[in-house]
């Protein structure tokens, strides 16, 4: 069954769907609501997004005798760099670390090869009036503008904003000379609302003089903006999709955690994923700390055990300043045997 579901979920992932794995969680002591820190039974499923319950976040909902959790999954988040200068090469190198799917473009050989960039998904050379209609750019996409020349990020922009809009548009350039692009599209056509959400000057203001600064500067933006803009039919998650891939080929012995809930400060939420493999390795993260490492301990138990197990765990202001933590908080984490 596992393996079936797996299939159906990799298919989703190649055809560019999103769908939600639903795990519904149910106590082994019979007709009630699992407890915390009790070993439970599970039963999944997938849905699409048409079907009744369907959510774009993570959701944990409470029914009279089970816990249903659904997960929305959805391809690695699309990062789109036009132009394949200094810039963009760090660009692509800290963007693909931090979980962005990266594609570079450019008209010039020399500067787009998978050489250049060998963390990029994707490196097209060609003429960016004729790539960008190819690329089918959407809600989920962040757009990078970052190109050779003044006139030619414009050309870019211009096309873009013709169309569907992706989440993140950032154009680099002074506000003083885009500002006398912007008032020529409007003449063009374009709606001030459009305009609006182009990120001009692109990237947060750090200072950045050097290109890695403003490659950092740009990524903390694009970071911010995925963190906290919620857009109708965009998937918000917090999951590792380099943990999904390794969940989904399976390629060796492991257990699995999934944060269910998570009260307070602790720094991943709802959705996050972490393997634990027999050497005590692990993929991913629930959070670190105190919490992190007992989650890794009762994984290490679970590995080869066929059974999950519902761990709850509670850090009061109390015991997080007796382990030197800044703050504590409350964690509901399922963790269990990943069947090989």
């Amino acid at each position: 069954m596992e393996g079936q579901l797996k299939k159906k979920l990799i298919k989703y992932l190649l055809e560019d769907k999103v769908c939600n794995l639903v795990t519904e969680i149910f106590s082994t002591e019979g007709e009630s609501v699992p407890a915390p820190n009790t070993e439970v039974f599970l039963r999944r499923s997938i849905i699409e997004p048409a079907e009744p319950g369907f959510s774009y976040q993570p959701l944990l909902l409470k029914e009279e005798n089970t816990l249903r959790f659904f997960e929305p999954i959805a391809k690695e988040e699309r990062l789109i760099i036009l132009g394949g200068g200094h810039i963009s090469k760090y660009l692509c190198e800290f963007a693909a670390k931090t979980g962005f799917a990266v594609w570079v473009i450019d008209e010039r050989q020399e500067f787009a090869n998978k050489e250049r960039f060998p963390e990029a998904k994707n490196v097209i050379c060609g003429e960016f009036k004729t790539v960008l209609p190819e690329l089918h750019i959407n809600k989920n996409d962040y757009v990078a503008i970052v190109t050779r020349g003044h006139s030619c990020d414009g050309d870019c922009l211009y096309y873009i904003l013709k169309h569907e809009m992706p989440g993140y548009l950032g154009m680099i350039g002074s506000k003083r000379r885009v500002s006398a692009q912007f008032t020529m599209f409007k003449g063009m056509g374009i709606s001030e609302e459009k305009i609006a959400q182009v990120h001009n000057p692109i990237g947060l203001p750090i200072k950045g003089v050097t290109p890695p600064e403003i490659a950092v500067s740009i990524l903390a933006e694009l970071i911010l903006t995925k963190r906290t803009k919620k857009t109708d039919g965009k998937v918000q998650t917090e999951l590792d999709y380099e943990v999904l891939s390794e969940w989904l080929s399976q390629s060796r012995p492991c257990a699995m955690a999934t944060i269910l809930k998570a009260q307070g400060s602790s720094p991943r939420k709802e959705g996050a994923k972490m393997l634990i493999f027999e050497d005590k390795s692990i993929l991913g993260s629930v959070g670190g700390g105190l919490a992190e490492s007992k989650v890794i301990e009762k994984g290490c138990e679970m590995i080869g055990s066929g059974k999950a197990f519902l761990f709850h765990f509670v850090m009061d202001a109390d015991v997080a300043a007796r382990v030197g933590m800044a703050c504590g908080g409350t964690f509901d984490i399922l963790i269990e045997d990943v069947k090989f």
